[in-house]
């Protein structure tokens, strides 16, 4: 009994094709991607349900141009891991990204950046 796993996260843009260009370059890729109807969302159908997900996990990513619990573009935060952390903060900047420098931690190698609503993802090149 209890929770095996997060199956969603729910992550607040203005632009979804925007906001997808960025998840992309991190290597997320599109799951499931259409206008939801009533049965789906109710009193709001027609809104387009743009979900994410990575290669290797269980746990996906919605990025909703809707109210989702009171939560507006900007103000969430998740880290996900990523096997070259210098290669994937080389090609973010190469796209105008604007990633931090790379840090070195206890846990391993990461840096932050920013989706282009301002929503924060640290990548961590975890320590083995």
């Amino acid at each position: 009994m209890g929770i095996s796993h997060i199956t969603l996260i729910s992550i607040p843009v203005t632009d979804q094709d925007k906001a997808l260009s960025f998840y992309e370059s991190l290597g997320f890729s599109v799951t499931n991607d259409h206008i939801m109807t009533e049965e789906e969302m109710p009193p709001e159908p027609d809104l387009r349900w743009l979900q994410l997900g990575t290669t290797t996990g269980d746990t996906t990513v919605v990025l909703a141009n809707w109210t989702v619990g009171g939560l507006e573009p900007g103000v969430m935060h998740m880290s996900v891991a990523a096997d070259d952390v210098k290669a994937l903060h080389k090609s973010l900047a190469l796209k105008n990204f604007d990633p931090s420098p790379i840090f070195d931690a206890p846990f391993g190698s990461f840096f932050n950046v920013n989706d282009p609503d301002g929503n924060g993802v640290m990548v961590v090149e975890e320590k083995k």
